[in-house]
């Protein structure tokens, strides 16, 4: 098996560096082909691009931001390979919506090991959002998206470099009261006309006006926990949208996933594809990371694009046996995983 760790070396308060440590150091199993490459954010789709094809397995150590980038990089290649995650930022929501945040919390790399052993592969549906923007978990429209924004820019200064997990979420704490008081406080609003297309083209039209939040979702997790629809299915070509109409939805949504006895919140509705019409600029956010700032010329398409094959975790997984035994007799990963994916020119509008 020859698989290819991408490794973000500053994730996770520079965890990624003792993570490729040990791997390097530890990980001697029968069989497995290990490559350990620290990803370069300037030069990303050269390493992908470069590295990936052949592979039976890519993994990746990082956030939702690293894990997003690659693959919408392998999204690029006739037939990619596997990807599986190691989360390691600060929301996690790609990990935890595929199984693979719970296994790293229950045994760190020892059960990462076993779950990539035990895993299946999957299809997950890979999304776009205009000609040169792609998303697989969630695109956010207007306050969360520009929270984000915010977080962004002040992370991207010296002195906010690599300080771990627990800052970034004061980040996304202390910016977002602040920008919900600028909602309360009427000085800022979302105005947009939002078109929602079902699998036989026909459209559902929902005005918002003064609305705080658009979401589309294409997985179940939602800013570092939160908890969307139960229905919510990675790979069946829809998308679940939640319309937030004030900062009390908002906060809600936020907390359910985080306190048990709070109900997962329903979709507005389900869509195929969305076309989106600003009437003023509206800030964008794809899979946690700021993507853009639309203006009011730009007409919004969130479209399907292809599927990607995804190593999954199996939901009751636990650890019975050494991982080498593991290793050593299961079947895993073949290397044509065509057969779980859909031809992209068939899925793509």
């Amino acid at each position: 098996m020859d698989c290819l760790f991408l490794i973000n070396p500053i994730a996770g308060a520079h965890a990624g560096k003792k993570i490729a440590a040990e791997l390097e150091r530890g990980l001697h199993i029968r069989g497995l082909s290990k490559h350990v490459v620290f990803t370069d954010p300037e030069h990303l789709e050269t390493q992908v691009l470069s590295l990936a094809s052949g592979r039976d397995l890519i993994v990746v150590a990082g956030g939702d931001g690293t894990v997003s980038a690659v693959a919408r990089i392998l999204g690029t290649l006739d037939r990619p390979p596997p990807l599986a995650i190691l989360p390691l930022g600060t929301g996690n929501d790609l990990a935890r919506s595929l199984g693979w945040w719970k296994v790293w919390n229950q045994g760190g790399l020892d059960h990462f090991r076993s779950g990539i052993s035990a895993g299946k592969v999957e299809a997950m549906d890979l999304w776009s959002c205009g000609e040169d923007s792609r998303f697989i978990g969630y695109a956010g429209f207007g306050l969360d998206a520009r929270i984000v924004e915010s977080v962004s820019k002040l992370r991207m200064k010296r002195f906010c470099h690599n300080l771990g997990k627990r800052w970034n979420q004061f980040l996304y704490v202390a910016l977002g009261l602040k920008h919900i008081l600028s909602i309360k406080l009427k000085l800022g609003s979302t105005e947009i006309d939002v078109c929602f297309f079902d699998k036989k083209g026909n459209m559902n039209q929902i005005r918002l006006r003064n609305h705080n939040t658009l979401i589309l979702s294409n997985i179940e997790h939602y800013a570092g926990g939160g908890s969307l629809s139960s229905v919510s299915c990675w790979s069946d070509g829809k998308l679940e949208a939640y319309v937030i109409p004030n900062v009390r939805a908002y906060l809600g949504l936020l907390l359910r996933g985080r306190i048990t006895f709070l109900s997962c919140p329903k979709a507005t509705c389900q869509a195929c594809s969305v076309k989106i019409i600003g009437k003023q600029n509206l800030p964008v956010q794809l899979d946690g990371e700021w993507a853009r700032e639309c203006t009011v010329k730009d007409n919004i398409k969130v479209q399907h694009v292809r599927a990607l094959p995804v190593l999954v975790p199996p939901a009751n997984f636990a650890v019975k046996e050494t991982v080498g035994g593991r290793w050593s007799k299961s079947p895993i990963l073949k290397r044509d995983t065509s057969s779980i994916l859909p031809d992209p020119a068939t899925t793509s509008n």
